[in-house]
């Protein structure tokens, strides 16, 4: 929304208007700094000095401000709608002396509403309309010779809601992303994303809404403006973890999943309802979102008059009433889910996204209950991908189970619970490279998946203060490479928060969240993300030992979430976690633990991550904690070693070797013949041979 200047063309005597029964409404000052304060002060005391009464033209109204009372601070405003303006008979014109006046930009005050004209007329009835057209000239009217303030400022059509929608127009999941990430920064411990039917009382029939409803904070009256306004400065103070940073989420989100959307949120003091539409805004030649907020006292909630007028809020109600399927009995059911001292945000989006005759999204679909889809399920495109089984891409759920590198927040779809798969504690053969990039730290873990090496995917997992931005990403010697083996079920993850925010806070990441902006920082990290994947491929997988079953694909160890603190709690490798219970508890078997114990594991026969990779405790493990010696047989069937590299000159007893400029480089690997080691290593004068390309000798795969 935009604040509407007043321009004072004219100073008339206040005898004049005494004998008109104008209606009138009361202005009180609002000033923005000290500034503001003062020019006020000399406005209305130039008014009672000279008895004057000061003439605002607007497009078919004339407003007469006349000076507050000695015991008032606001100005009594009379208003008249006509066409030619009405001007008393001899006018007289300010003297020239009288001191330049900058009048202040008018601020929130009972009767007036932001860039709209409102007020109750003869009849006491109230009414409304925009005011879109600039003031009289100065040859329309006698205007004194003083200088008056002008400001240019631009309006929103509503149609920018539509090019809003533009910028998730590549992937419909990414706007539903940027919804997450607002309950993800409002610390939600659940969020619910669900298509639900509601009765379209304009439409006449039932229709889809898709809902997200999450348990956060919440949002007051200044957050919920700052959220529908388009761009924010950054919070000074705001969490380092915080995802939100455009001022643009949930605009661009909304208004791709849908035309309308409201919002429902609450604290614990407040409550503000939003509309977001554009068939409310269809005929409008100025955006207007409807915004009532509530204030609580004991035990109910009513309307905030310190930030708007009844007048104003009942005219709001009603258009969110008018133009959606919340009527005042929908707005207090959804309303009570909060219940009296519960806190949160829900979103609802109707006149959802078309895919022909049908809706974009899919969740109907018997083979996948449980889940939101893409109906097209088409796989989304990356440089040097071969395989088309990308569920991420169109499955709503698996986007959910990778998109926060520490899931914390329960995430429900249609009901069922996501269960999370945090890619770095489900990795096999896993090997930890820290290096520095133009002076900032970095930590790239990479490892094989089972479900990835199943559907013969490989990449890269980006992500951004804890947020998946990047997915597959191909690096190296694999962006180019046919051999459909080669980095087969291999996946590195990476948080680049350090190195793609620059010193300023500016993040280096595309407004959708989906990419990186094309600088720097970005070519040097592909460079060395390529350099660490082929090391790691040629020294851990160049040649294949063989197990039967699937133990060859198992994760070095099992990881369990509880229910409660959402704490991750580490298994014994061998522990089927298929057989725990939807709901785990920490004091449940096998942990048996509490939700007080800090995220790292406990007990005999347990080695966490931290200390297979730096040896860290190894003092107080024993042969029996350790487990069976790896060159023993495995659970899953007899193990065939083979040589980890015949093409690698340490041998085999080398391990991947962390990229560093030069000199020695650190380590870290957790292999099953390399639990343990951790050291400083020159790197081999020899270099490292690269895969052969193209199909394997004898054509077969």
């Amino acid at each position: 929304m935009q604040t509407s200047i007043w321009e004072v063309t004219i100073f008339h005597p206040i005898e004049k208007y005494k004998k008109f029964d104008f209606p009138q409404f009361q202005l009180f000052p609002k000033p923005e700094d000290h500034r503001q304060e003062t020019e006020w002060l000399r406005f209305t005391g130039f008014l009672q000095e000279r008895k004057k009464v000061a003439l605002v033209s607007l497009a078919g109204y004339e407003l007469y401000i006349q000076a507050p009372d000695a015991t008032f601070s606001h100005a009594v405003v009379m208003y008249r709608v006509m066409s030619p303006p009405f001007i008393p008979k001899s006018p007289k014109r300010i003297p020239e002396s009288a001191p330049n006046l900058n009048v202040p930009t008018p601020p929130a005050y009972e009767k007036i509403v932001t860039g709209i004209f409102e007020g109750t007329d003869d009849n006491g009835d109230y009414f409304r309309k925009g005011v879109t057209s600039p003031p009289l000239s100065s040859g329309e009217t006698n205007v004194p010779e003083v200088p008056c303030a002008k400001k240019n400022l631009s309006s929103t059509h509503p149609t920018y809601l539509k090019t809003l929608s533009q910028t998730h127009a590549g992937w419909i999941f990414g706007a539903i992303a940027e919804l997450v990430d607002n309950s993800r920064d409002a610390k939600s411990k659940r969020l619910d994303i669900n298509i639900e039917i509601f009765y379209s009382k304009k439409e006449g029939k039932n229709i889809h809404v898709l809902s997200i409803v999450d348990d956060g904070h919440g949002m007051s009256h200044d957050e919920i403006m700052t959220m529908v306004a388009f761009g924010h400065d950054l919070p000074e103070g705001q969490q380092p973890d915080r995802i939100g940073r455009f001022g643009i989420g949930f605009k661009s989100g909304s208004m791709r999943l849908g035309k309308d959307a409201i919002v429902l949120t609450q604290t614990t003091t407040s409550r503000s309802v939003a509309l977001l539409s554009q068939c409310f805004n269809e005929d409008k030649s100025n955006l207007e979102i409807p915004v009532v907020s509530y204030c609580k006292h004991d035990n109910y909630m009513e309307f905030d008059l310190s930030i708007q007028s009844e007048a104003s809020a009942e005219y709001n109600l009603k258009a969110i009433k008018d133009f959606s399927p919340f009527n005042e009995y929908v707005l207090g059911e959804k309303l009570g889910l909060f219940g009296q001292a519960g806190t949160g945000t829900q979103i609802y989006i109707w006149n959802l996204d078309k895919w022909g005759q049908n809706y974009s999204l899919e969740w109907n679909n018997k083979e996948h209950e449980g889940d939101i889809l893409i109906r097209s399920k088409r796989v989304r495109t990356r440089l040097g991908q071969i395989c088309q089984q990308v569920p991420l891409d169109y499955s709503l759920r698996s986007y959910m189970e990778v998109i926060f590198l520490t899931p914390r927040m329960r995430i429900y779809i249609q009901g069922s619970l996501v269960k999370t798969r945090p890619l770095e504690k489900s990795l096999n053969k896993t090997a930890v490279f820290h290096d520095m990039i133009m002076g900032k730290p970095l930590k790239l873990t990479l490892g094989r998946s089972k479900i990835e090496w199943e559907r013969f995917n490989s990449g890269i997992f980006l992500y951004w203060h804890g947020r998946l931005i990047e997915a597959y990403k191909r690096v190296g010697s694999h962006i180019n490479n046919s051999n459909v083996e080669a980095g087969r079920g291999v996946v590195g993850v990476i948080d680049v928060t350090n190195l793609m925010d620059d010193d300023d806070g500016n993040p280096w990441v595309l407004n959708n969240k989906q990419g990186f902006q094309d600088c720097e920082a970005y070519a040097e990290l592909e460079e060395w993300l390529g350099k660490m994947y082929d090391k790691y491929w040629d020294t851990k997988f160049d040649t294949l030992d063989v197990k039967e079953g699937s133990d060859r694909y198992k994760p070095d160890d099992q990881w369990v979430q509880c229910n409660k603190c959402r704490k991750w709690r580490v298994l014994d490798p061998d522990f089927d976690t298929d057989t725990l219970p939807v709901d785990w508890f920490c004091f449940m078997a096998p942990y048996r633990g509490s939700c007080e114990d800090d995220e790292k594991p406990v007990g005999r026969g347990v080695i966490t991550i931290s200390a297979k990779r730096s040896g860290y405790g190894r003092e107080n493990i024993t042969t029996e904690d350790h487990g069976p010696s790896p060159e023993g047989p495995s659970k899953g069937g007899q193990r065939v070693s083979a040589p980890i590299s015949k093409r690698n000159s340490c041998g085999s007893d080398s391990s991947p070797v962390t990229g560093t400029s030069s000199g020695a480089r650190s380590i870290s690997t957790e292999d099953e013949d390399f639990v343990g080691i951790s050291e400083n290593i020159e790197e081999p004068t020899r270099t490292l041979k690269r895969l052969r390309r193209g199909l394997p000798r004898g054509g077969k795969y």
